[in-house]
């Protein structure tokens, strides 16, 4: 694929790696940064600063350059309704926005496609640019998947897909067919360290290693605009959490920079592996 594209960035650093990913394709990017929420680092690439109830400058931005695909990627914690400081675009669509925001995250993730998509754009995945940044099958260090987990998997799998429906988290910890912690709101690494502290606090008590952090999807999930991601924080908090190993949907889970997560995984004990839809 070749062409321009713009990227609509929030937080962190996987915003940063896909336009470098981007570029290595062969494509041109346009970043625009969400004022406050983005690194700083876009400034390296073409890019403009905007706040994130700035809808109609967007649009200008983006169409001034004569680009049709959009990406939007990194975190982004959702925004209270008052704090959008919308521009006249954003106004002049306010209906759309406050319907937007009457539903959970998952609501109002496809009512941002669907402003978009009503403007003549295509919301693109990162993963039809940068493919080499989603989870691998199968073993992605050297440490394999262990025999005794795979009912733990099976749990963990069918449990998030049974919360699929409530709009929930997208990871959990599993030990022993039993459900450790289920991510809410404060995300992945989050809950780890909850982890940890309920090993601290000998809410949980197992001897040694234990535990496995399942990751993956709801179930129906836009994955063009909100993919789950793992990262090198991830790997040193569930090290700090005492886990065994991380199971992530194989092709829908980002992880930056793959190859040194794999490593640090290793590196501390940690196997790191690709489940696909049908199989564990």
């Amino acid at each position: 694929m070749s062409g321009k594209v713009a990227l609509i960035c929030g937080g962190g650093q996987f915003p940063l790696v896909a336009a470098r990913a981007a570029q290595a394709s062969g494509r041109e990017v346009f970043l625009l940064g969400l004022r406050g929420i983005a690194s700083r680092d876009i400034e390296n690439f073409p890019h403009v600063w905007l706040g994130i109830g700035q809808l109609g400058q967007g649009f200008r931005e983006i169409s001034a350059r004569e680009i049709r695909d959009i990406c939007l990627i990194g975190s982004l914690s959702r925004p209270e309704f008052s704090d959008l400081r919308l521009d006249w675009g954003g106004i002049k669509r306010l209906p759309e926005i406050i319907r937007m925001f009457a539903g959970g995250d998952d609501h109002i993730l496809k009512g941002v496609i669907g402003l978009f998509e009503r403007e003549g754009f295509s919301v693109v995945g990162v993963d039809s640019f940068a493919p080499a940044l989603l989870a691998g099958i199968g073993a992605m260090n050297a440490l394999p998947f262990p025999d005794d987990l795979a009912e733990d998997l099976a749990l963990g799998r069918k449990c998030l897909g049974d919360l699929s429906a409530h709009d929930c988290g997208q990871a959990l910890v599993v030990a022993g067919r039993r459900i450790i912690a289920i991510e809410a709101v404060e995300g992945t690494d989050a809950m780890l360290d909850r982890v940890t502290q309920l090993r601290e606090q000998r809410r949980w008590r197992p001897k040694g290693p234990a535990g496995l952090l399942v990751k993956a999807p709801k179930q129906g999930q836009d994955l063009r605009v909100d993919l789950p991601a793992i990262g090198p924080q991830t790997v040193a908090a569930a090290a700090r959490a005492g886990l065994r190993g991380l199971a992530v949907a194989a092709g829908k889970v980002l992880i930056l920079e793959r190859a040194s997560v794999a490593a640090e995984a290793e590196k501390a004990g940690l196997f790191l592996f690709g489940f696909t839809a049908d199989a564990s």
